[in-house]
């Protein structure tokens, strides 16, 4: 006789539907929440025990007749492609790749490649030692067929080479977190060479459109990783962007800004410019981010959200709703140029006071990194809060409305979209840590990044929260480069 636990006196309902049965009289809380009927509750003193020998025998022969059935799990590769085309090639601008799902379907040094980085970002999921040796050996077997096909004027100005020398250039981002001179570029220098090859006239489909806006964006943000000038010859990519989309296009004109700031910190840095013309560049540029700020469309805008009690998640007591990841990660990225900026600005003015416009001038800039490191701080909560502002990111199986207090389990799972996303806080809020605006802010910041480390099991997040924690200034994009660089932001 088989045991199948103590019988329950749960009316039918909820044992149908395996709901907690409160038993109160008359009719259970259930059904009457479900406006349904009560049937009531069992007398299990009335219940019979049945002889169960022969069904647990038929049931084990019925197993034993399925036996010779085997399924292998996929391999590592497979997995990791699944993994890379399911969550990341849809939602970060790489749609361009989408035919070449199947590795019969593109030639095979695009597919190593491919399978390079799918394995890197398998690597940077999972953190899996495994993934990452297998994914630096498709690498190179990727680089050396790339370097061979080059050879061949005819393969130089296909769609499948440059795609493979942007897909090597996200693999060194995503893999290498410290190299940060100029070989970061080398990839994205052939590729810039690949499509002045081929001339931009013939770049004219969204396929090929897609691939120059990914060209042009990763172009930028290596030359500010690694304290390079942005080349003249990309200014050509941009006025042929700028034809498709619109120059008032607020990607487009954030990526202008991105191309006057990484010259202004180039030439800074390299002591081309007086504490003066540091001064009045980076005041001048600070205003041009604060106007494209406040003249964006609407489809740009959030919507404050007021709590009424206070929450772990949230440094005041409201956040920031957006309607996109993408416009979230696109205004923080707003508000860290303006923090460092007005940070550069403070440092060239304290040089050497010698007015009542200098003094203002540094009053000016503390409330300008305070407002945004207040705003990177709101943005939060959204991505963050699975008990409350971020819970509509949840799988639909997590969002049970029987949850104690509406207190999801600690097990509860995310997507890798939902991971991504609270991925792309680690450098605003390392950015704000640092910038120590408001007394309070760095404490609550490394509280939650340890949090986003401990429940969203990102890895990164814990580094960042020791180099907090350790007080030592550390620049802000040796972390970028650390974090992957641009490998992780739309």
């Amino acid at each position: 006789m088989v045991f199948r636990g103590r019988p329950s006196k749960a009316c039918e309902r909820c044992r149908a539907r395996r709901l907690k049965c409160d038993l109160h009289t008359g009719a259970c809380g259930q059904c009457v929440r479900a406006a349904t009927s009560c049937s009531g509750y069992r007398d299990t003193q009335q219940l019979r025990i049945r002889i169960e020998n022969q069904s647990v025998v038929r049931k084990a022969l019925q197993r034993a007749s399925r036996c010779e059935l085997q399924y292998l799990s996929l391999s590592i590769d497979l997995q990791a492609r699944d993994a890379f085309f399911g969550s990341y090639v849809a939602s970060k601008c790489w749609d361009f790749l989408k035919p070449y799902y199947q590795p019969m379907d593109s030639p095979e040094h695009l597919t190593k490649a491919i399978e390079a980085v799918s394995l890197a970002y398998l690597w940077h999921q999972v953190y899996s030692n495994a993934a990452l040796a297998t994914a630096r050996g498709k690498y190179i077997s990727a680089l050396r067929m790339t370097n061979k096909i080059l050879k061949s004027s005819k393969e130089q100005t296909k769609n499948t080479t440059l795609m493979a020398s942007l897909l090597l250039d996200l693999f060194e981002k995503i893999t290498d977190t410290e190299t940060r001179d100029n070989s970061c570029s080398s990839h994205v220098n052939g590729a810039l060479a690949l499509v002045s090859l081929r001339g931009l006239d013939q770049f004219q489909d969204e396929s090929d459109f897609n691939m120059l806006v990914r060209l042009y964006t990763h172009y930028i943000v290596s030359c500010v990783a690694s304290d390079s000038p942005v080349p003249n010859n990309l200014n050509a990519i941009e006025v042929h962007i700028g034809n498709r989309l619109s120059v008032k296009d607020p990607m487009l004109r954030l990526s202008n800004l991105m191309v006057q700031y990484t010259n202004l910190r180039c030439e800074t840095r390299k002591g081309i410019l007086s504490n003066g013309e540091c001064t009045e560049l980076s005041l001048e540029l600070d205003g041009q981010i604060q106007a494209l700020d406040s003249e964006l469309p609407a489809f740009w805008q959030y919507s404050t959200i007021s709590l009424e009690l206070e929450s772990e998640r949230a440094f005041d007591l409201h956040f920031h709703f957006y309607s996109n990841p993408m416009i979230c990660q696109a205004r923080n990225v707003f508000r860290i140029m303006r923090i460092i900026l007005n940070e550069s600005l403070i440092q060239h003015v304290l040089v050497s006071p010698t007015s009542n416009r200098d003094l203002a001038l540094t009053t000016f800039a503390h409330d300008n990194i305070q407002i945004s490191a207040g705003e990177i701080c709101a943005s939060v909560p959204q991505y963050m809060d699975c008990d409350g502002a971020a819970r509509h990111r949840l799988p639909a199986s997590e969002k049970s409305d029987f949850c104690v207090d509406h207190i999801l389990p600690r097990g509860h799972s995310h997507t890798p979209n939902h991971q991504l996303d609270c991925y792309t806080l680690i450098f605003p809020l390392y950015v704000a840590a640092r910038s120590k605006a408001v007394p309070d802010m760095k404490p609550w910041i490394i509280k939650n990044l340890h949090y986003m480390s401990t429940h969203f099991h990102i890895r990164n997040a814990e580094l960042v929260a020791r180099i907090l924690e350790q007080e030592t200034d550390v620049d802000p994009w040796e972390v970028y480069a650390m974090l992957g660089s641009y490998a992780f932001a739309c």
